[in-house]
């Protein structure tokens, strides 16, 4: 009897400690499948068919007003960015950015809490001026990734003064707080997901700073003292925890831009790549163009460990879907689209010149240019 005593007792423990040292990692449902390659390639795309069935909806206002003429800077003053609409199309557009960013706070949320004096400028209110800019150069410089339908301020906020995925520079870890497994990087333990559990390093370094994905996969099979540095172990790590932290962003798996046998094969993998590489250096141009300077306009309660305005990544847009909520599908708003500029040169078409679908796009953003 007391043997099966203390074998009852050791499960009893087993259980125990299982329940207090495990996380309760959320086990993803009504995952599907999608085979996208020959048989045995493993290239099955799987999808969170929850997500993607009931994206939010993006409250519409009105139709576009088709009055001319008459721009709204003759009605209203100190107008920065809409002025060369119409009074009609410019008072549709701001009823639509409370509707997306404030629906509760009502305007008053970046005209200071007043609605008499809307002249008036309040840093909340320069804030929203950057984000408008931001948004009309995202929907007529970047449509190789945004593509016709577009963004809108709802596409990241959702109903929400802040958006819900942003993130921070973080400080250097100390000892023994930043060690885990001998790894030095901040790791989340309150996390419920294990790709929420990485650090947010790689951000910094891929979204700001536009470090290149590099060292991660050496070339020949054996170290030779007279190959150059081809693998970093840091660098791999880094580079993994990016693409887990934007497999996680959209929602798929990594053969939705990679082909199973060789990742780093451009010529191998599906289209969604080419969209991908667009969506990052996307992400770094605003970060560094837009975001970063925000700081000075930014409350005390918004800013980071560091004193920074938060950066976005590519859940900022996506929130866990291929595409993200939101756009102009279809109501149309003038407003949130700007003079198309030139975008950046396509680096890995330039150095990839035999691969058909880099050719075509020699840059990330919508003008195609004749390459030399």
């Amino acid at each position: 009897m007391m043997r099966y005593g203390s074998v009852l007792f050791a499960l009893a423990l087993a259980v125990l400690a299982f329940a207090v040292l495990v996380p309760p990692w959320t086990v993803p449902t009504n995952v599907a499948t999608t085979q996208t390659g020959p048989d045995s390639s493993a290239m099955g795309l799987y999808l969170d068919e929850t997500a993607e069935n009931n994206p939010p909806r993006q409250p519409e206002i009105l139709p576009a007003s088709m009055t001319s003429g008459g721009g709204a800077a003759s009605g209203y003053s100190n107008l920065h960015v809409l002025g060369g609409l119409s009074r009609d199309e410019f008072d549709r557009t701001m009823v639509a950015l409370t509707a997306w960013v404030a629906p509760e706070e009502g305007c008053g949320y970046c005209h200071g809490g007043q609605t008499e004096n809307y002249a008036a400028d309040y840093p909340r209110k320069e804030v929203a001026r950057q984000m408008l800019q931001m948004t009309r150069a995202v929907n007529s410089g970047w449509t190789n990734h945004v593509g016709s339908r577009g963004v809108t301020c709802f596409t990241c906020h959702q109903d929400e003064n802040v958006p819900e995925y942003l993130w921070h520079r973080q400080p250097e870890p100390e000892p023994p707080l930043g060690g885990l497994a001998g790894k030095p990087a901040p790791w989340d333990t309150r996390a419920r997901t294990i790709r929420g559990f990485f650090p947010e390093g790689p951000y910094e370094k891929y979204l700001l700073e536009g470090q290149p994905a590099r060292y991660v996969q050496a070339n020949t099979a054996l170290v030779s003292g007279d190959e150059p540095v081809q693998h970093n172990l840091e660098d791999g790590e880094d580079v993994y925890i990016m693409m887990m932290q934007m497999s996680q962003a959209l929602g798929v798996n990594c053969t939705f831009c990679h082909q199973s046998r060789y990742a780093a094969d451009w010529s191998q993998s599906p289209p969604n790549r080419l969209m991908g590489y667009s969506g990052i250096k996307m992400t770094l141009a605003l970060n560094q163009q837009v975001f970063d300077r925000l700081t000075p306009l930014v409350s005390s309660d918004l800013l980071g460990p560091l004193g920074d305005a938060a950066k976005i990544n590519c859940g900022s847009c996506h929130n866990g879907r291929r595409e993200p909520a939101g756009g102009m599908n279809d109501v149309y708003y003038p407003a949130l689209v700007g003079d198309g500029v030139p975008a950046p040169a396509n680096s890995v078409a330039r150095y990839n010149p035999h691969i058909p679908i880099l050719a075509r796009h020699p840059r990330v953003g919508p003008r195609q240019v004749a390459r030399d």
